[in-house]
C-alpha cells in the first residue's frame, strides 16, 4: 500500500505548475467551492471536512493576494495540491465510486491539514485579528 506522501507526489507537481497561473488557481478555487457546495447539499455530516477545505481556500487567496504571506511555499503547494486532488474525479479511488471515492479525498485533506496544522493555526489567529479591526 502506498503512503499518502508518495501517492500525493504528482498532485504536488500539478500544484507547483498551477501556482504559475493565477487564472488556473482561480479556476481550482471556484471548482472546489462548487464541489463542496454540492457535497454539503447532500450531506451535512461533511461540514467539518468542508471547514478544512474552506480554510485552505482562504489561505491560498490571502497568500496570492499578498494579504498574508507568513507560511512557507511548501504549505501553499500542499494546499493547492490537496484542492486539485479533491476536485479531480479520477484519483487513487475514483469519486464515481460512492462513499469510497470521497473517503480517499477526505483522508488526503486531513493528512495535509495535520501536516500544516501550525501554519493553519497562525493563519486563523491572523484572521481573528482582521475581524476585530
Amino acid at each position: 500500500m502506498m503512503n499518502k506522501e508518495s501517492k500525493f507526489k504528482k498532485y504536488r507537481k500539478k500544484a507547483e505548475e498551477a501556482l504559475k497561473d493565477k487564472d488556473r488557481i482561480d479556476g481550482i478555487l471556484t471548482t472546489t467551492k462548487r464541489k463542496l457546495s454540492d457535497l454539503l447539499g447532500s450531506n451535512e455530516r461533511l461540514k467539518e471536512f468542508s471547514d478544512k477545505i474552506y480554510v485552505m481556500i482562504r489561505m491560498v487567496k490571502a497568500q496570492l493576494s499578498g494579504e498574508y504571506r507568513e507560511f512557507p511555499w511548501r504549505t501553499l503547494v500542499m494546499m493547492v495540491g490537496g484542492l486539485i486532488y479533491f476536485i479531480t474525479p479520477i484519483d487513487l479511488i475514483p469519486d464515481l465510486i460512492p462513499i469510497l471515492g470521497l473517503t480517499d479525498d477526505i483522508s488526503i485533506v486531513y493528512w495535509i491539514y495535520r501536516s500544516i496544522q501550525e501554519d493553519i493555526e497562525k493563519f486563523e489567529a491572523w484572521e481573528r485579528t482582521i475581524e476585530l479591526t
